[in-house]
């Protein structure tokens, strides 16, 4: 297994996201019962998946009672340091893995949270605005639509802030950070849908917070990278449009779209790295369709970006390392070949040696990413380097770390 983060430091989402899949399996089967919120009906399932780690029924779940190779992140959630992951702390490690709560926003960033989108009370169905409190200058600002990691089973919207605070500090952009329904929650294409009525909202509100409409980047990590990609390949797609929120008669289009080492075709099986990591437990994919690809073959099209991309897709930018073990290199290699054969505008940006997101501590990764967005949504005539990335640095054990801002 992957060298787990130090006692006390943020734990890879990427391997957090596998081990929720792995732990909820049984229980995101079942609903839960008797819940009376959105959120007593998650922490159900939540201390379902937290209870069958308590093996000897103590109600504590000692860090060395969990299987050897969950203890590493399971030591990511002993915020007191005794030893045991309390249910409320099992709890916001699944909700935070990254740790990006504690990220503290730039002075520049002003955060509006919580903010509903879909017309319902579901805390998942909300997203964050981050606006510049000083502008760079007048007129609307370009927004970068930031979907989450998480295997499609855990995370939340609050992961974005490393990566869209900095950008957003700059005065040039502003962002959304979009929460979606899990896979415990709702089935494919809910998550989707959930993606494209933020992305309505966006428009039914971009006068009243200076947002430019016309310039809309999807943006994610992971399982959001493969969102933000579908997001990309799917303008104008009814199949895909769902019906939430009160905003159906506006447009859910976006003018560019960033995948950073997402799915792009889950018609495939998940890599062999992963079941050696993890074992047989149900793979994040089949959670997310609620069968395995195979015996679900029109929704595993329906929820592949490769299978959609047509020649008046926006530009895309694709970051992935060569030794990602979580998924393929490959995946990326055929959205850009897609892509290119479609005549549509691609930069696909490897990482020589990269794993599932350990380069994003490197600046030049950073760098490039604003490079892209400053061309594509502000119009700077700005050279687009993609030559492979050889990073300086890298966190250990091929998983990300956090970052301090403008890193």
């Amino acid at each position: 297994m992957a060298k787990a983060a130090r006692p006390g430091s943020p734990v890879a989402f990427a391997a957090a996201a596998l081990l929720a899949a792995l732990l909820a399996a049984p229980a995101l089967r079942a609903e839960p019962p008797g819940a009376a919120t959105f959120r007593e009906a998650e922490l159900a399932r939540v201390r379902a998946a937290w209870e069958r780690l308590d093996t000897n029924g103590d109600g504590r779940l000692a860090i060395d009672e969990a299987p050897e190779m969950m203890r590493g992140l399971l030591r990511g959630a002993d915020e007191d340091r005794d030893g045991a992951a309390s249910l409320a702390e099992y709890a916001a490690f699944l909700d935070d893995p990254s740790g990006a709560r504690r990220f503290p926003l730039p002075e520049n960033v002003e955060l509006l949270a919580d903010l509903p989108y879909a017309g319902s009370e579901n805390p998942r169905q909300q997203l964050d605005l981050l606006l510049p409190r000083r502008r760079a200058g007048p007129g609307a600002l370009p927004v970068i639509a930031y979907v989450h990691g998480g295997a499609w089973s855990m995370g939340s919207r609050v992961m974005a802030r490393p990566d869209v605070a900095p950008l957003v500090a700059t005065g040039h952009y502003a962002a959304l950070a979009i929460g979606y329904r899990l896979s415990g929650e709702a089935r494919w294409p809910a998550q989707i849908h959930d993606v494209k009525a933020a992305l309505r909202w966006l428009r039914a509100h971009a006068e009243r917070y200076g947002l430019d409409p016309g310039r809309v980047c999807a943006m994610g990590a992971s399982a959001g990278g493969h969102l933000a990609a579908l997001a990309g390949t799917t303008n104008g797609a009814a199949e895909l449009e769902g019906a939430l929120g009160p905003h159906r008669g506006l447009s859910s289009d976006v003018q560019c779209a960033v995948d950073l080492f997402g799915a792009t075709d889950l018609r495939t099986p998940e890599p062999a790295s992963r079941s050696a990591l993890f074992g047989p437990a149900p793979s994040s994919r089949e959670l997310l369709l609620g069968a395995p690809p195979v015996l679900v073959p029109d929704l595993a099209r329906q929820a592949s970006p490769v299978a959609h991309v047509s020649p008046g897709d926006p530009p895309f930018y694709i970051v992935h390392g060569t030794a990602d073990p979580l998924v393929p290199f490959s995946d990326s290699a055929a959205l850009e070949r897609a892509l290119r054969e479609a005549g549509v505008p691609v930069v696909f940006q490897v990482v020589e040696g990269g794993g599932h997101g350990d380069f994003l501590i490197d600046p030049e990764v950073a760098r490039r990413l604003r490079l892209f967005l400053d061309r594509t949504l502000r119009g700077l005539d700005l050279a687009l380097p993609s030559d492979p990335i050889r990073p300086a640095r890298l966190s250990p054990g091929g998983l990300p770390e956090a970052r301090g801002p403008g890193e």
